[in-house]
């Protein structure tokens, strides 16, 4: 079997990448240059054309059917700007998976990893459709409506319908890379270190019985370097996943909400309630994958401990026991990824945004029918 390459399973994600200007342009600097100024524009003009739309929101309706965008775009900026300049940290990640590869010898871990590879691609792919979906989704909103319903709620200082259409067909193909990028790279990133941990615990596993031996002091060596290069992976993920997870958090509570009551209440047409389905439907899924992979490592780290602990360690020697003691200590004491610093990055905040949306989409139904 050839000699695997882990991060073959992100492919398309680099790929993406590469469109938006976070990986480099190694042939075309100068133009990627002006390509990475392009796209900093649609951001930034965007934005603002959210915010003035919003000022200028005439009704209640007109209001809900624009909240999707009002609510998850800048967050959607906010996290391709954070990924963009923290682009350096992401690329060392290449390095940091190919120091694990080498370590993949034998048949059996070989097929561990090829399954984990697949999964990611058939993770992605999924949700790469899903994306696009919600893209033409809105484009069918806005046929059906002769271009009543616009593509993009925004307010701009200059008129025609053909020239908007065009700027924001091409700007929501712009957001639907985005979108994708940003939401997916973190579980894929997970499953594949995930899967490069149950490795290292195999690896860690075989290393046991009575006596002294220079082969497993050796093997254990290999072990504890791995599983700093994992701790360092990490920590790379948690510095850039924790500083947008809190404003998502929040935000799709609110959006998922404000999506429900506009389905129960306002007469769509058929493209814009698959929109909202659909839309609803993504929030779910950015936030899902990455408290659920997040909680599967640490509770990864809590089987290398003890498995650790399994390797017949006060039999070794002195640096042997000293080493065991420290990985364990290690594994047992992670770093939890926190959003804002605030919140804990697990499926119990999985559930937390649920009920969160559950009781604000209840307290709009209220105040709502009071009033009627």
């Amino acid at each position: 079997m050839q000699k695997l390459d882990t991060l073959a399973a992100l492919t398309q994600l680099y790929t993406i990448w590469k469109i938006l200007g976070v990986m480099p342009w190694c042939n075309y600097e100068k133009c990627s240059k002006i390509w990475i100024g392009l796209i900093f524009f649609f951001n930034i003009t965007y934005v603002f054309g959210l915010v003035m739309d919003m000022i200028f929101c005439e009704n209640l309706e007109q209001w809900l059917h624009s909240s999707p965008f009002y609510f998850g775009s800048p967050v959607n900026a906010a996290k391709y700007f954070i990924i963009f300049f923290m682009r350096g940290e992401l690329w060392k990640l290449k390095d940091l998976f190919c120091l694990l590869d080498e370590n993949v010898t034998s048949e059996e871990d070989k097929r561990v990893m090829i399954n984990g590879i697949k999964k990611v691609q058939r993770i992605f792919t999924a949700y790469h459709i899903l994306i696009w979906i919600v893209v033409y989704s809105r484009i069918l909103a806005f046929i059906q409506s002769r271009g009543e319903v616009f593509i993009l709620p925004m307010w701009f200082p200059f008129g025609g319908v053909v020239v908007l259409s065009v700027y924001e067909s091409i700007f929501t193909h712009f957001l639907g890379f985005q979108d994708v990028s940003s939401d997916m790279y973190a579980p894929c990133f997970f499953i594949l270190l995930n899967v490069h941990m149950k490795i290292l615990t195999r690896r860690l596993s075989r290393i046991t019985g009575n006596g002294w031996s220079r082969q497993y002091n050796l093997d254990l060596e290999a072990c504890i370097e791995n599983h700093l290069v994992i701790l360092r992976i990490y920590s790379i993920l948690k510095a850039v996943i924790s500083k947008t997870f809190f404003i998502q958090i929040v935000i799709s509570s609110i959006s998922i909400c404000v999506d429900i009551l506009s389905i129960a209440t306002l007469s769509l047409s058929s493209g814009e309630k698959m929109f909202l389905i659909t839309y609803s439907c993504m929030l779910i899924i950015e936030i899902l994958p990455i408290c659920y992979y997040g909680d599967q490592f640490l509770n990864l780290s809590q089987t290398f401990a003890d498995t650790a602990y399994a390797t017949g360690w006060v039999d070794q020697d002195r640096n042997f026991r000293i080493a065991i003691l420290f990985m364990i200590q290690k594994s047992q004491d992670p770093e939890f990824m926190l959003a804002g610093g605030l919140i804990q990055i697990c499926l119990p905040t999985f559930l937390f945004v649920v009920r969160l949306a559950y009781s604000f989409s209840t307290l709009l139904f209220n105040v709502l029918y009071h009033d009627m």
